[in-house]
C-alpha cells in the first residue's frame, strides 16, 4: 500500500456467469484466466477464428487440423479452473465433433466479449447477477 492510502481492489471484478453442460459435465467457463486470454491471443494471430464458425455450418474451407488441437488447449485452460477432468484428450474421447464444436463457440463467445459486470454490494464487493 502506497503512502497516499490508495489501494485499488481488482478482485472485486466478477464476469457474467456463463455455464455450460458437456460431455455430461457442468463446467464453469465465466472466468477466463490470463493464461487462457495470452493462449487465445496466440491462437488468433496464428489462425482466423471464422474457420471454426464455418466448421459448425458444415465447410471446411481453409481448415488446419492442427488447429483443433491449439483451440482445445485455450478451451482446456477455461474449463480446468471448473474441473481438472476436463482437458483437450478428454474433450475429444467425450463429446461428439458438432458439440463440441458449439461448445467451442460459446467458449470464445466469453472469451471475445470482455463483459465484466460489477454491481456493488452491501459490504463494498462486487456481486454476481443473480447471484
Amino acid at each position: 500500500m502506497s503512502d497516499d492510502g490508495l489501494t485499488k481492489n481488482f478482485d472485486i471484478m466478477v464476469p457474467k456467469k456463463r455455464m455450460a453442460i458437456v460431455g455430461g459435465e457442468e463446467i464453469d467457463v465465466s472466468f477466463i484466466p490470463a493464461r487462457a486470454m495470452l493462449k487465445f491471443i496466440a491462437f488468433s494471430k496464428k489462425y482466423d477464428a471464422k474457420t471454426i464458425k464455418s466448421l459448425e455450418s458444415g465447410e471446411n474451407t481453409g481448415f488446419d487440423p492442427g488447429m483443433l488441437e491449439d483451440i482445445l488447449e485455450v478451451i482446456e485452460s477455461v474449463c480446468k479452473r471448473s474441473s481438472k477432468k476436463i482437458t483437450k484428450d478428454w474433450l475429444l474421447d467425450n463429446v461428439p465433433f458438432a458439440a463440441l464444436v458449439d461448445f467451442i463457440n460459446f467458449v470464445f463467445e466469453g472469451v471475445n466479449s470482455v463483459d465484466v459486470e460489477t454491481q456493488k454490494g452491501e459490504d463494498g464487493k462486487n456481486l454476481q447477477s443473480g447471484a
